[in-house]
């Protein structure tokens, strides 16, 4: 017999030792799993406080039929109820059981998971184990209460605040998409910095308001165009807050140009507390609901030509 065919011979054979091992291993742990071999494109999530519908429209997921949700917080959902394992049936539901492991209303949180309409999965998540990464939960409302692997109330007991994606605009812009910024201060004053051309070909040009004899700096200029390119944000106000219920005053507007598409930003600043950092938010074309701006990033928006400067 040929060396090269002894060779894979044998490395068949441990290969199919190890998947007899493993499977031995795992039909004798005593756990018993429930996975989903479909990819979900929909969940509902009921908590003591909110309701919360999570819908998969094209690549995006969307809460509520407004909010754009985090790709992490979406990935979590998914990779919680992809394969669960339960460790140990601790009850059969009844009353008595049911308030034990907070399986009622008002504790309890109650998760479908559909595909297409159909149901694929139902979970009511009860309490934390004492080790904190167990749940007591029931599965596609059968009548045993198990003891499930991973911390599930941790991952579905979440806020619609929480859930929401964190951009409000940046995942779509290339860097070199950015070719223009204009920005009006509170007085009212505007200048504008634009380039053209790519690579070592760009031509800069300030124009406005205080830009008078300032020869632009390529890299200083390059670097605040692109990082206007990205806002995130710490905390979306509610719906029914507008940017003039908030009380703050105009600190700077802002116009930015990528490919064929323009952002509008208007931003506020809110009254400053004794010894506090100071706080601004924000409206933007980019979406209906006013946001706050991190410090940090409202800075890029206070600045003065002259500081793109040579």
């Amino acid at each position: 017999m040929k060396t090269r065919k002894l060779v894979l011979i044998i490395a068949d054979i441990v290969l199919l030792a190890v998947c007899i091992i493993q499977w031995c291993m795992r039909t004798h742990d005593g756990a018993k799993y429930f996975k989903i071999s479909e990819t979900p494109d929909e969940y509902t999530v009921v908590t003591p406080a909110e309701n919360i519908h999570l819908t998969l429209e094209g690549e995006n997921w969307i809460m509520n039929g407004k909010y754009p949700v985090s790709t992490t917080s979406a990935q979590n959902f998914a990779d919680a109820v992809e394969n669960i394992r339960a460790l140990d049936k601790v009850a059969t539901v009844n009353e008595a059981t049911n308030i034990k492991y907070e399986l009622v209303d008002g504790k309890k949180i109650s998760v479908e998971i559909r595909k297409g309409g159909k149901l694929l999965r139902s979970l009511e998540i009860g309490k934390d184990a004492t080790s904190g990464s167990q749940t007591y939960v029931t599965i596609d409302g059968g009548k045993d209460i198990y003891l499930a692997a991973g911390n599930l109330r941790t991952t579905f007991d979440k806020s619609i605040s929480a859930l929401r994606d964190r951009y409000v605009w940046g995942n779509g812009i290339e860097k070199k998409d950015l070719s223009s910024a204009s920005i009006t201060d509170e007085e009212g004053k505007t200048w504008s910095l634009s380039r053209m051309g790519s690579g070592t070909d760009i031509v800069w040009n300030l124009t406005g308001e205080g830009t008078e004899g300032l020869e632009v700096d390529s890299e200083k200029a390059m670097n605040w165009l692109e990082s206007l390119g990205i806002m995130t944000t710490s905390n979306w106000y509610d719906d029914s807050v507008t940017a003039e219920s908030l009380g703050g005053v105009l600190a700077a507007k802002a116009k930015i140009g990528y490919g064929f598409n323009t952002l509008t930003l208007d931003l506020y600043k809110l009254p400053a507390e004794e010894g506090a950092e100071e706080k601004y938010y924000a409206v933007s074309s980019a979406t209906p609901f006013v946001f706050e701006v991190p410090a940090y990033q409202a800075t890029k928006y206070l600045k003065e030509p002259s500081e793109l400067a040579k």
